[in-house]
């Protein structure tokens, strides 16, 4: 089964995700806008998941933690 397939069969399933669902007389402009909101969101959660990693990782290596050898 091809990709082309697999979506075939769940649009005739009626099963659909969100970004594919289009609003009963939606215009380009605002479908265009809800596409930007959309990645604008998750560009914010990446971001945020990016921050609390690099922060969780700062709590457990502290200033000075790497190669320590060598120091005389």
């Amino acid at each position: 089964m091809t990709v082309d397939d697999w979506y075939e069969q769940r649009r005739k399933q009626g099963i659909a995700s969100a970004a594919q669902r289009v609003p009963a007389g939606a215009s380009d402009e605002e479908l265009q806008k809800q596409q930007q909101e959309t990645e604008e969101e998750e560009d914010n959660e990446k971001a945020l998941r990016k921050a609390r990693d690099w922060d969780d990782w700062k709590d457990t290596h502290p200033h000075g933690y790497g190669n320590r050898h060598n120091m005389g």
